[in-house]
C-alpha cells in the first residue's frame, strides 16, 4: 500500500528512549542562535544609545537650572492673592518686575487654611468697611440679633405702571346703530 511507512522502532524498544531530534527542514537551529545573538546586539546598541541621550539630555537641564538660578535671586515670586513672598525681596523695590503669566498656587493646604482664617474673622469680628462712609462690618450673629430686635427697613412699594388708556371706540359706520350699554351691575 502507498500510506504505509515503515519507520525503525528506536525510540520504544528495549534499549531504552532514543536520542531526542527534530525535523532538520522544520527548525533550523543556527537560524535561532543567529536571531538570538542579533537580538542581544541590537539591545545593547539601542540601550546605549539611550543611556547617551540621557546623559546629554541631563547634563543640559542642570546647564540651564544653573543659568536660571543665577538669574532667580527670590524676585517675583508672589502667593497667590498676588503680594510677594516674605521670604523673597520684594521685586518691583528691587527693581525686578513680575513674572508674567499665571501664578500657580504652590502650597494649597496652607493658602486654603489662610483664606478660611481670613473669612472667619470677615464673618466673626467687627471692622471697616468703608472708614470714610461710615460702613461697618458686624458679625453674622450679631446681625440676625438686630434684625430680631429692629426688623427689616421698610421699603416703599415700586410706584404701579399706569395702566394703558382705554381704546376710544370706533366710530359707527353711518347709518349703523350702536349697541346699549348693559344696565349697572351686569358684566
Amino acid at each position: 500500500m502507498a500510506t504505509d511507512h515503515h519507520h525503525p522502532r528506536t525510540s520504544h524498544g528495549d534499549d531504552g528512549p532514543g536520542p531526542l531530534n527534530h525535523e532538520p527542514t522544520d527548525i533550523s537551529l543556527e537560524g535561532i542562535g543567529k536571531l538570538t545573538i542579533g537580538f542581544v546586539i541590537i539591545l545593547l546598541v539601542v540601550s546605549t544609545a539611550m543611556y547617551g541621550t540621557y546623559r546629554l539630555l541631563d547634563r543640559r537641564a542642570r546647564a540651564a537650572d544653573a543659568a536660571a538660578s543665577k538669574l532667580d535671586k527670590g524676585y517675583g515670586r508672589v502667593d497667590v492673592a498676588g503680594a510677594p513672598l516674605m521670604n523673597a525681596p520684594n521685586a518691583l523695590e528691587a527693581g525686578g518686575r513680575l513674572p508674567a503669566g499665571p501664578k500657580m498656587l504652590t502650597n494649597e493646604p496652607v493658602w486654603l487654611r489662610d483664606v478660611r482664617a481670613q473669612q472667619l474673622a470677615a464673618t466673626t469680628t467687627y471692622g471697616w468697611v468703608n472708614k470714610e462712609a461710615g460702613v461697618v462690618r458686624v458679625p453674622i450673629e450679631r446681625a440676625k440679633q438686630l434684625i430680631l430686635e429692629a426688623g427689616l427697613p421698610a421699603t416703599t412699594a415700586p410706584a404701579a405702571a399706569p395702566e394703558p388708556a382705554a381704546a376710544a371706540p370706533a366710530p359707527a359706520a353711518p347709518g349703523a346703530t350702536t349697541p346699549a350699554a348693559p344696565p349697572p351691575g351686569v358684566h
